[in-house]
């Protein structure tokens, strides 16, 4: 009697918590400083298993940002475009890029791609093009949003959006940075706000007539 064939041994790890775990580590230590023995650790994960899993240590942080970044456009893109109010929306988007960028219990992370590649960025092709593609994601997040709003009138009907929305992505590029610096959420938030007050006193309807 022929005995079934085996379906091989279950999968010991759960992907999501693996590269959730692994971004951890990327996130602490930046790119080029975490190790594959650091994911190991991380992920609970042998190296053979983890690079037969993921692949090598750039494609485990494209996997685990890529999870990272499904997560979060949803929650960003509610509050950018769910929101009637432009300014309201942009507030509440930047309270949840600060608290984003400074989970106390993980002390100053900054963000998960700016804080972490950008460093190695001019010397790797492969990281230069992961970071470019993120910043264009963010640009076009807020022009697309700001287009709306002077479609609506809710801003001058003259506002150079694409320079607004250029600002606004230096806002979040500024916020990474100075989290990863350490500097508390609180500051951040006044920092976030005082910006956010600016800008629209130069974008309001009337402004530029």
């Amino acid at each position: 009697m022929t005995k079934p064939s085996s379906r091989g041994r279950p999968r010991q790890y759960d992907p999501e918590q693996a590269l959730d775990a692994a971004l951890g580590e990327f996130r602490r230590r930046g790119y080029s400083a975490t190790s594959l023995d650091h994911l190991s650790e991380a992920t609970k994960m042998a190296r053979p298993s983890l690079y037969a899993a993921f692949g090598n240590k750039f494609d485990i942080y494209h996997k685990a940002i890529g999870q990272y970044a499904d997560r979060s456009v949803a929650r960003r893109q509610q509050l950018l475009f769910a929101e009637p109010s432009l300014k309201k929306g942009i507030a509440e988007y930047f309270a949840l890029i600060v608290e984003t960028y400074t989970p106390d219990e993980d002390g100053p992370l900054g963000c998960a791609i700016l804080s972490v590649i950008s460093g190695e960025a001019a010397a790797d092709p492969a990281i230069r093009a992961e970071l470019a593609s993120a910043l264009e994601r963010t640009d076009t997040r807020f022009r697309d949003r700001l287009d709306i709003a002077r479609a609506g009138g809710e801003i001058a009907t003259d506002t150079d959006t694409r320079a607004v929305a250029d600002m606004l992505a230096a806002l979040q590029h500024s916020l990474a940075l100075r989290a990863r610096a350490g500097t508390g959420r609180a500051e951040l938030n006044r920092i976030a706000n005082a910006t956010i007050a600016l800008i629209f006193k130069t974008i309001a309807p009337g402004t530029k007539d």
